[in-house]
Formats: structure tokens, C-alpha cells, sequence
């Protein structure tokens, strides 16, 4: 049951969209709908129709060098590569709760493009209210997309180290437990830990998992940040 606090809307409703306006909208010429799962996992299973898949892990890694982010230069040919444009608008979905599609989404918001959005619940929510898939890939005709750095919209660890134990500052793990305690190695880490001060709230616990994946209510997701003092007078990194 959602109490009266729990109540209330998303302060950035426009980046996310429903399953039912997704379906609305499916066939608009100026949509880009993106299959955020790995690819191993995409091409073995039906997904919504139209959509495309992206060709590499979702970290969206530098393909050089397997860390950070994708440079401008390889985000674009991957990305033009998928059909999208500077003018398409993109959502991004995927079957394992939202993180996923929520790290492309990043991405292509770190490189300037507004006008992306992530799938409430995925793949998950959308075959539970019925809508079509299809097994089909259809590749897409090349898009023209350009790329910006936004320095704004990424922190750095020089940027960081400054504010470290800070009171308005809050470094947020959202990754698992062990990670965050260094209780089991994980080889995707360059060390073991957390960074000092940090708060731990795993991202699992944003999901509704018995609402088909969906974002809990945004009173829930308040609450739950408050009990963390994670206010929003602080400045919050999450990693």
C-alpha cells in the first residue's frame, strides 16, 4: 500500500516513459527504441519490435582500453551504427531491472543528447501488459549523431577527492554489499572497498520487483535516501 507521503511524482517525469506510450508510439519515424541487454543475452530471446540492438556490453566501455566510458568517436559510429540522430528521440530498455538501459541513457546524456528516456520496468513490464515482441532484427538505416562532452555530467576522481568528507557530500554505492564492504573480490574493481564517506544503498532497492520492475513510487525512493541522509541540499555522486 502507497501512503500518502510515498504519494507524489518524479522530479524528471520526461526520463521515463510507460509501457502504454511506448506501445502509442512505436512506429514513429523519429524513435529509436534500444535493447540495452548484452548482446549474448538480446539476440537469444524476442524483443520489442523495431528495436535495436546494442552491439556491445552496456558498460559502454572504451573499446580500446575496456574502461570509463566510450570515447566521442567510437560512441558515435556506435550510435549512428544503431540509427539515431541528433533530432531522435531514444529509449532505452532492458530485462534486469533498469540498470542497464539507465547506463546508456547516462551516456548519451554525457555526450549531450536530451532527448533520451528509460523504459519503466523493460522488457518486463512491457510483455506483462501483452505487448508484441518479435525475434527479428531489422538493421536500422545510419543516423548522423554527434557527440559533445558535457564535464558537467561526470565526476571525476580529481573533481571528487576535494569534496571527501565534506558534510554536503555524498558519494552513493549503489553497487552490491560485497562490493561495497570488499568482503568478495570482484575483478571489475581496481581495488576493494568503498570510497570514505560513502553511502551504501544498492539500486536493487529502487526497483519494485513485484511491480514487474518498475521504479518504486517516488516517495518510497525518498524515504529511503532520507533514512541515508541523502538529502537534496547535498551534492550526490552516484558510483
Amino acid at each position: 500500500m502507497v501512503t500518502e507521503r510515498q504519494a507524489g511524482t518524479y522530479a524528471r517525469p520526461e526520463l521515463i516513459v510507460e509501457p502504454a506510450w511506448l506501445a502509442q508510439h512505436l512506429n514513429h519515424p523519429g524513435l529509436r527504441v534500444i535493447d540495452c541487454d548484452p548482446p549474448e543475452v538480446a539476440m537469444t530471446r524476442a524483443h520489442i519490435p523495431n528495436a535495436v540492438m546494442l552491439p556491445i556490453h552496456p558498460y559502454f566501455r572504451n573499446t580500446a582500453t575496456g574502461v570509463g566510458v566510450a570515447t566521442a568517436e567510437q560512441s558515435e559510429t556506435i550510435m549512428r551504427d544503431l540509427g539515431v540522430s541528433n533530432d531522435t528521440r531514444v529509449v532505452c530498455y532492458d530485462s534486469s531491472g533498469g540498470t542497464l538501459a539507465a547506463r546508456i541513457w547516462w551516456v548519451l546524456w554525457y555526450y549531450g543528447h536530451d532527448q533520451v528516456a528509460v523504459l519503466n520496468g523493460g522488457l518486463t513490464a512491457w510483455q506483462a501488459e501483452g505487448h508484441p515482441t518479435e525475434t527479428e532484427w531489422r538493421p536500422p538505416s545510419p543516423g548522423n549523431w554527434t557527440a559533445t562532452e558535457h564535464d558537467d555530467r561526470i565526476a571525476a576522481c580529481d573533481v571528487m577527492l576535494p569534496w571527501v568528507n565534506q558534510d554536503d557530500f555524498v558519494p552513493l554505492d549503489v553497487r552490491a554489499y560485497s562490493e561495497w564492504a570488499g568482503t568478495q573480490p570482484n575483478p571489475a574493481n581496481q581495488r576493494e572497498g568503498h570510497i570514505p564517506g560513502a553511502v551504501h544503498i544498492e539500486w536493487r532497492e529502487f526497483v519494485d520487483w513485484d511491480n514487474n520492475t518498475r521504479l518504486k513510487p517516488v516517495g518510497a525512493i525518498r524515504e529511503r535516501l532520507e533514512e541515508a541522509g541523502i538529502t537534496r541540499d547535498k551534492r550526490v555522486v552516484p558510483y
